[in-house]
């Protein structure tokens, strides 16, 4: 996967104020990028639109030189996988979390790979956790590197995360980011993170924040 484009995307509040204004995302792989942004400006919206969760009717997706129409968002989804901030599990053990996405028909030509999620697992270090037990015994914390497993598993062109990091300690969390970073490189691959922290950000290879409905670049390596 090259390059990536989703814009002019446009959401209004009942009121008829602007959430976001004409944004539009564009990036070309190996990238990871951050978006902050102050409390309710929009962030989850951004992503949600993007995925085609929240209707963005003005919004062209393409994936390289291929467009993707409104019909098509389910197959879309499959290589633009969202991370919701929530990091909401199925009803069902860790394996049925991780696995569940490969007997999607859009997921047919993947295969599922248990060597390669304990791999990423024991990276997330929730490999004190057998395969088989109940996520409801799952911390925040937890459910969130869950999350991040899934996706990496799933390996998408592009990755999106909303929050990916919430509820765990600063070392964990350089960790699992460092493990976003990695991934963008060895899958040739794009990961846009929402992440309010600016030392992630910092870190990033481009860095976006949003306000007033606009994006606003900070800063590119």
């Amino acid at each position: 996967m090259e390059d990536f484009e989703c814009g002019p995307i446009s959401c209004l509040t009942e009121s008829g104020q602007y959430i976001l204004k004409d944004v539009v995302l564009k990036f070309q792989a190996p990238r990871l990028v951050v978006i902050n942004g102050p409390s309710g400006c929009g962030k989850s919206t951004l992503l949600r639109a993007v995925a085609g969760l929240n209707r963005a009717k003005t919004a062209k997706r393409r994936l390289d030189s291929r467009l993707y129409s409104e019909k098509e968002l389910p197959e879309w989804r499959a290589h633009v996988t969202l991370l919701l901030q929530d990091a909401p599990c199925l009803d069902g053990s860790l394996l049925d979390n991780i696995s569940f996405a490969f007997g999607f028909k859009n997921g047919s030509d993947r295969t599922f790979s248990q060597d390669r999620a304990l791999q990423i697992i024991n990276k997330v270090r929730l490999d004190h956790i057998p395969l088989d037990a109940h996520v409801n015994r799952l911390s925040g914390g937890e459910r969130h590197r869950l999350g991040i497993v899934r996706g990496l598993v799933w390996a998408p062109p592009v990755l999106m995360a909303d929050e990916p990091l919430s509820g765990l300690e600063p070392e964990l969390a350089d960790s699992c980011f460092d493990i976003l970073k990695e991934y963008s490189r060895q899958q040739e691959a794009i990961v846009i993170c929402v992440l309010h922290e600016e030392r992630f950000a910092l870190r990033a290879d481009e860095w976006l924040r949003l306000e007033h409905g606009t994006l606003h670049r900070v800063n590119t390596i």
